[in-house]
């Protein structure tokens, strides 16, 4: 789950808020999507990557927060609002492994300051992300990712 298992954990200087001025007027998603398109890759998964980017940036976007600079409580509520409307199934699919792959993307770019990843602490300190997680983990378990 990495270093910082809660956000207070995190030092101030690295927590993602931080870096807000950083990410303003930059789709960062964008940049994130275009590394995933390749010959290879499916259109249900390319569809996903588009659904879930869009969703998660509107989200952010009502919260007032940059999409890469999201607290674990907004992938909280995302997922909750997500779940409204959905499988718990069809979140996890098709949104929790898009915004989970996009922060561990962050995470592995030294252009971006990212030292933890909110969606896997949200799955520490909350249910519905803690429910994606232990789907992960199953998933895992049976060989499927």
């Amino acid at each position: 789950m990495g270093i910082y298992k809660h956000i207070e954990d995190v030092p101030p200087r690295s927590r993602l808020e931080r870096f807000d001025s950083r990410y303003k007027q930059t789709d960062v998603w964008v940049a994130f999507a275009s590394t995933r398109n390749s010959e290879f890759d499916s259109a249900h998964y390319a569809a996903t990557i588009r659904k879930a980017g869009s969703s998660f940036k509107l989200h952010m976007r009502d919260r007032g927060r940059h999409h890469a600079l999201a607290h674990p409580a907004d992938i909280e509520s995302w997922l909750v609002e997500l779940a409204e409307t959905r499988t718990l199934n069809t979140v996890y699919s098709e949104y929790w492994v898009r915004i989970e792959e996009f922060y561990r993307w962050l995470q592995r770019h030294s252009a971006h300051p990212h030292v933890y990843n909110p969606a896997w602490m949200a799955a520490a300190s909350y249910p519905t992300a803690d429910a994606m997680w232990k789907r992960k983990m199953r998933h895992q378990t049976a060989g499927e990712e």
